[in-house]
């Protein structure tokens, strides 16, 4: 029993879930991204912190965004078991509220710029149906990552200003999927394998509440502020996240017989997460008063993650034949890879009151292939 459960942690056939550093805000959202040497407003923080120097008069900035993402997933059907004809299911979580909000100010100096901010990136949730097709892979997952910090902006000569923030980031991570448990006996008969009798859900959730980041920026603008050129790095951030491993057994075919507990638990795992290098650039033009356009790239270096591993790993099972531990790493594959994206926005001030804004934006992504999936 100790062999097969440790089996099942450490084999299961899913692929840890690609994450995204998507974008901040309302106003830079509507512009596709492309925000870089353009930001007027408090996600300067996040996308140019040495466009602070914009804001010298002073701003309170408050955004609020429901964020969803419509998944679709049909399984391949399995020819010959019973068990294996799957239909589609669809990602069921509701539109996840995100805030954002800041204020900067000048207090009194020409060109210096003081701000503090709270800002996480757009995440949605993803939820998906208990005994769905698609429970080995993922049945829920929650991934929040927040910053909060302070920047200064200061400029030099009426065309060059720097800025340079530091920030508390936290990161919450939850998942929860199914695993097929079944006997060495049964384990070569297709019609067991998808049989929800022998599975036993598992949950993970981790968190670091207090890890350090920190950006730095340039913007170009001449004083007839008919272009601008704008880039900022973003460090990696270093996440070392502590948090619980969940089995329950309740429904699994052998829960009070050779398996006596319902549930077990290992309240304390550790699991590191570095966040990427993030390179951001743009240029911008403004061919007449009140109009202007931006061509923006985003580099992100993903490639640093090749898997995530749990470490600390005490997990004890009461079975008819004594206890069963888990103390192994478990080892989640990523396989990252570094991403770039192209973004272009506009933004058009058509009356005293109104101003319209559209963009879009092509990512390549962070998963190769081989490893997409529902996840």
């Amino acid at each position: 029993m100790t062999s097969l459960l440790a089996a099942l942690l450490l084999a299961p056939t899913a692929h840890a879930a690609g994450y995204y550093t998507s974008d901040v805000g309302v106003r830079a959202y509507s512009r596709g991204g492309a925000y870089v040497a353009g930001a007027n407003d408090m996600l300067a923080l996040w996308y140019n912190p040495a466009a602070l120097t914009r804001l010298n008069d002073g701003v309170l900035t408050v955004n609020a965004a429901g964020v969803g993402q419509s998944v679709r997933f049909d399984r391949a059907d399995v020819p010959g078991n019973d068990l294996g004809q799957f239909g589609p299911i669809e990602n069921a979580a509701p539109a996840y509220v995100i805030p954002h909000f800041g204020a900067a100010s000048g207090f009194g100096l020409e060109n210096t710029t003081f701000a503090i901010g709270f800002y996480p990136p757009y995440a949605p949730d993803f939820a998906y149906p208990a005994d769905g097709p698609q429970r080995y892979t993922l049945i829920d997952t929650l991934v929040i990552q927040t910053f909060s910090g302070l920047s200064v902006a200061h400029e030099f000569a009426d065309w060059v200003s720097v800025g340079a923030g530091v920030s508390w980031n936290l990161l919450i991570v939850e998942q929860e999927l199914a695993v097929n448990m079944v006997g060495s006996t049964v384990a070569e008969d297709p019609d067991f394998l998808e049989d929800p009798d022998f599975d036993v859900r598992f949950g993970m959730d981790g968190r670091d509440p207090f890890a350090i980041g920190w950006n730095i920026g340039v913007l170009v603008e001449p004083p007839s502020q008919r272009w601008a050129i704008g880039a900022m790095v973003q460090a990696p951030t270093q996440f070392t996240a502590t948090g619980e491993l969940k089995a329950d057994f309740r429904d699994h075919i052998w829960s009070g017989s050779i398996i006596q507990d319902e549930t077990a638990a290992d309240k304390a795992v550790d699991f590191d997460v570095r966040m990427p290098l993030i390179l951001k650039g743009g240029v911008l033009v403004r061919p007449v008063d009140g109009w202007e356009v931006e061509l923006a790239t985003v580099y992100e270096g993903w490639s640093s993650i090749e898997q995530i591993v749990l470490t600390q790993v005490d997990l004890q099972v009461e079975t008819s034949a004594g206890t069963a531990a888990i103390t192994d790493d478990i080892v989640l594959p990523a396989g990252y890879q570094d991403t770039v994206s192209i973004r272009l926005g506009t933004e058009w001030d058509a009356l005293d009151k109104l101003t319209l804004r559209a963009g879009g934006m092509w990512e390549s992504t962070a998963l190769p292939t081989e490893n997409q999936g529902v996840g």
